[in-house]
């Protein structure tokens, strides 16, 4: 750990690490191993309690709150006390709360976004005309608050988080099936500071009910409902050149399982290897199945094989930290149900370096804290930094007297590199310190404000 150069500092600091508790290897089954010489990926999966909202078409977000790790179930079902209901997980207990709060307006096979200490909630419900909401729950208040609609209003899209300012919608449609419901190849980018959407590049398919995952600038497209009310096995890869967000879509093989709909998606990374995992969703629309697939960055293919889950079923999300471990809970067989699980990969084929993105996101080799620019500075600057491995990421701002003012950044970041901007308008001239906090990591540097 380095030492701290400004000593004044140094009684103010003090990090504390949290970890997620594992259950017993009880809950373990079906641990499968991808062969063929070398590299392979190898994941199992657990079994967590029912959930009490058992419904079709909700989504689900994990969170840690002081410490304890949650994992958030929103909507579904039918009802309209169903479609606004919040029900959340306590993982360390195994326990749930249902009916924990409600949402605003209802949602419908909506997707929740997780940055920082707030969930996002995109989507919507056709029927009471509330497509397309965006809405924003704070954890520890326990309160929401309704943002701008998009302008292309939909549910049932893939939802990725860019970076903590921008989230992207890709595709989406009305929630119904059938030739005559609506389908989007529109793609929206929400952004958390100006609550504002604008355009990308469109998708080079109408398409709802599809999965898929974001790496740094890499977005990966599977499956989904189009045109003509059938399902599709069609995969695309778009990738995003960060100067201009512009997006260049090019399609990837089709999804290994055939035509599929609404099944769980989301990215995992273990050590180097990194890649999207895929489980459940409807063969052709109707019949459900436990399938889990995956599609590899380090070796641009997908990998079949994985373990099943535990039930065939689709209409479900999946959630997690960006790390070994995904969640998915609910879900529809013939009926909903609120079976819960999670896959842990205990390995994933790699490294990745440099394989995916257009940006500098290329894979740092150690943490680092960068001098701020400009220095001395009036009103904003920016601060730039490495992360080496996913960690959990903290700047703190503070003043000459030692006292923090202001926590800039707090959240779990993919390794690469990042900038920050940093606006102090409201405070006085004169010297401040930010300090970068990882793991097993902590650097302080000198930082002065002249108006």
């Amino acid at each position: 750990m380095k030492i701290l150069k400004y000593c004044l500092l140094s009684a103010f600091f003090h990090i504390t690490y949290s970890q997620n508790q594992d259950f017993e290897d009880k809950n373990r089954f079906r641990e499968t191993f991808l062969t063929g010489n070398s590299p392979y990926v190898s994941a199992y999966w657990t079994s967590l309690s029912l959930s009490p909202h058992s419904v079709s078409r909700s989504c689900c977000a994990y969170i840690e709150l002081n410490g304890i790790p949650y994992l958030y179930q929103f909507g579904g079902g039918n009802t309209s006390s169903e479609l606004r209901r919040v029900a959340r997980l306590n993982l360390n207990t195994n326990q749930w709360q249902n009916n924990y709060s409600t949402m605003p307006h209802p949602v419908s096979s909506g997707t929740a976004i997780t940055i920082g200490n707030n969930i996002y909630v995109f989507g919507g419900n056709l029927s009471p005309g509330s497509l397309g909401k965006t809405m924003k729950y704070d954890v520890y208040s326990n309160s929401w608050q309704t943002l701008s609609d998009m302008p292309t209003k939909v549910t049932d899209a893939l939802v990725v988080k860019y970076d903590d300012t921008r989230i992207i919608i890709v595709g989406g449609g009305d929630g119904y099936f059938g030739s005559s419901s609506f389908k989007t190849n529109k793609v929206q980018m929400y952004n958390i500071n100006t609550n504002s959407y604008t355009y990308l590049n469109d998708l080079p398919l109408p398409c709802a009910m599809l999965g898929g995952a974001i790496y740094r600038d890499t977005i990966i497209t599977a499956g989904g409902y189009t045109t003509g009310g059938i399902a599709t096995a069609n995969c695309f890869k778009g990738v995003i050149n960060p100067s201009n967000m512009s997006v260049s879509w090019s399609s990837i093989p089709n999804y290994p399982a055939g035509p599929i709909v609404r099944m769980a998606s989301y990215i995992a990374v273990k050590d180097h290897g990194v890649g999207v995992m895929f489980t459940g969703g409807a063969i052709g629309g109707t019949t459900p199945t436990a399938s889990t697939h995956f599609w590899s960055f380090c070796l641009q293919q997908w990998l079949a094989g994985l373990p099943d889950n535990s039930q065939p079923r689709s209409n479900f999300k999946a959630c997690g930290r960006g790390n070994e471990k995904i969640y998915v809970t609910g879900g529809f067989t013939n009926s909903g149900v609120g079976t819960t699980e999670y896959i842990t990969f205990t390995n994933i084929d790699g490294p990745c370096n440099g394989m995916v993105g257009t940006s500098n996101n290329s894979v740092a080799s150690n943490f680092m804290l960068h001098q701020n620019y400009p220095n001395p500075f009036n009103s904003s600057t920016v601060i730039s930094y490495s992360v080496p491995v996913y960690s959990f990421i903290k700047i703190d701002i503070y003043n000459q007297s030692g006292e923090k003012i202001k926590t800039a950044l707090s959240s779990y970041h993919q390794a690469g590199n990042y900038d920050l901007t940093l606006n102090l308008s409201g405070m006085p001239s004169g010297v401040y310190f930010y300090t970068l906090q990882g793991e097993n990591f902590r650097d302080t540097k000198k930082m002065v404000l002249v108006k």
